[in-house]
């Protein structure tokens, strides 16, 4: 009961200790880099994208990729948008399914028209992938910059979620930070909201790629990983916003419960390669969720030893960042333990089953011929 956890807070220790010395390095401005092109997949409805003005200064550089299954009033309002700020705009020729009368906008659509605009689209050496609502406080040419000094091929970045709001944003603000100093030691967690690589490494790892929506972020870095890339954490801060109600932070957390679920148990054949963290990952957190509950009920001197030092390790990691809320972080990771991540693995069949995808991860995987046409 003890081993694990006490490992994890290690690696959370050595993760702050990297990330301190590192972080005083910063971004060598004088390595800034422009051959590169910025995908930012957008469907359903053209006011999902608001980095619009952010863009502007890439202009030339932008693709917005779409599907070919939009409404007109959607290509007119996208078509309008490019104009303006003289973007382009990619069609990939997939067309999202419908069910019960509805055009589906989840499950693979945003990983197939990434794919289809990778092969087909772009042309320069590097690439950013980059959400239609996400934003970055440096130029993208920093980070495109820093990846070809570090000769790297695919970069994971830190998510920064919003200063202000209610106790649910301070909790994941806390949660984040965490996260992302997890980066300096397990580099290839790429997030979905942005992330950088050249243009022959990104192509080659979506070709491969399952295309299941959740955890389709770290996918592409293990991937990375497996196929051979140079991957890398580059300190390079990206904006994002997170939940800031219960309704909405559970709706999130489920389905990434059920991409965890899909990581470490659909593809534990990756335990070899990654040990710890698919044990702590497929086998603490997900297969042993009964034995937390067991030892909550019987609150044992163990698990009261463990919670205590749990605390006292939370503070210190964050004391640089401490606010009220962070005394009851154990608290909300305890929720999220104990709550979320059993309900996950329903979650996980949930998404998987209608979609016939059960997000298996093939590095040597035949690369689907329609791709490439």
């Amino acid at each position: 009961m003890l081993v694990f956890p006490l490992l994890w807070m290690a690696v959370d220790l050595v993760g702050s200790i990297r990330e301190r010395r590192l972080s005083k390095e910063g971004l060598r401005t004088e390595t800034w880099r422009d051959d590169f092109q910025i995908l930012v997949p957008i469907y359903g409805s053209a006011r999902y994208l608001t980095n619009a003005e952010y863009l502007a200064p890439h202009a030339g550089r932008v693709i917005l990729c779409t599907t070919s299954g939009e409404s007109d009033e959607f290509y007119t309002e996208l078509d309008a948008i490019a104009a303006r700020y003289k973007f382009t705009v990619y069609r990939s020729p997939h067309r999202p399914p419908m069910a019960g009368g509805k055009r589906l906008t989840g499950g693979t659509i945003r990983d197939r028209i990434v794919r289809d605009a990778l092969v087909h689209a772009v042309t320069l050496k590097y690439v950013v992938c980059l959400d239609a609502d996400t934003t970055t406080p440096q130029p993208l040419w920093l980070l495109v910059g820093e990846l070809a000094r570090r000769d790297a091929e695919l970069a994971s970045i830190r998510l920064v979620p919003q200063t202000h709001g209610r106790s649910m944003v301070q909790f994941q603000r806390h949660e984040y930070r965490q996260s992302m100093r997890m980066r300096f030691v397990v580099p290839w967690l790429v997030s979905g909201a942005c992330h950088a690589g050249t243009s022959d490494a990104m192509r080659a790892i979506m070709l491969r790629h399952s295309l299941f929506f959740q955890g389709n972020d770290v996918e592409t870095g293990l991937l990375a990983e497996q196929l051979g890339y140079r991957v890398c954490h580059i300190p390079f801060e990206v904006n994002t916003d997170v939940p800031d109600t219960w309704k909405a932070w559970w709706r999130q957390r489920l389905a990434w419960s059920g991409g965890e679920f899909r990581l470490f148990v659909a593809n534990f054949r990756y335990f070899l390669k990654h040990p710890f963290l698919w044990a702590y990952g497929g086998i603490v957190t997900i297969a042993m969720f009964s034995l937390r509950w067991w030892a909550i009920s019987t609150a044992t001197t163990t698990i009261i030893a463990v919670g205590v030092l749990y605390v006292c390790a939370v503070i210190w990691l964050h004391w640089e960042h401490r606010n009220r809320w962070l005394l009851l972080l154990p608290l909300y990771s305890l929720f999220t333990s104990l709550i979320v991540a059993p309900v996950g693995i329903v979650w996980y069949f949930v998404m998987a089953i209608p979609e016939k995808n059960f997000g298996i991860i093939r590095p040597k995987g035949k690369v689907p011929a329609s791709s490439l046409n």
